[in-house]
């Protein structure tokens, strides 16, 4: 189940640039089918685990992502996104 911060999206802009690549980091894994934890967000990033850690905690903070519960632990992804999560499966209009 997600958890909602309660706050309104904050805009790319507003967040560090290796917390903007944490977020990329979360969107990619996510759009190629995996559930971004931090393990995977570490690996992806190859930043020093507090360093991820902060910013995971800062962009959930400020509602760029949420934090779910898996089976294996916290997982990350965007509070909105403009993509379907199912990468064969497309987002939008319906022709």
């Amino acid at each position: 189940m997600a958890r909602d911060t309660g706050k309104l999206s904050a805009d790319m802009q507003s967040i560090s640039d290796t917390s903007a690549g944490i977020y990329e980091a979360v969107a990619t894994l996510e759009h190629g089918g995996r559930r971004p934890s931090r393990s995977a967000v570490i690996a992806a990033t190859g930043l020093a685990p507090d360093v991820v850690g902060h910013g995971l905690h800062e962009l959930v903070s400020t509602g760029l992502l949420v934090e779910a519960d898996d089976r294996d632990g916290p997982v990350y992804v965007p509070a909105s996104r403009g993509w379907s999560a199912a990468p064969q499966q497309a987002e939008g209009h319906h022709l």
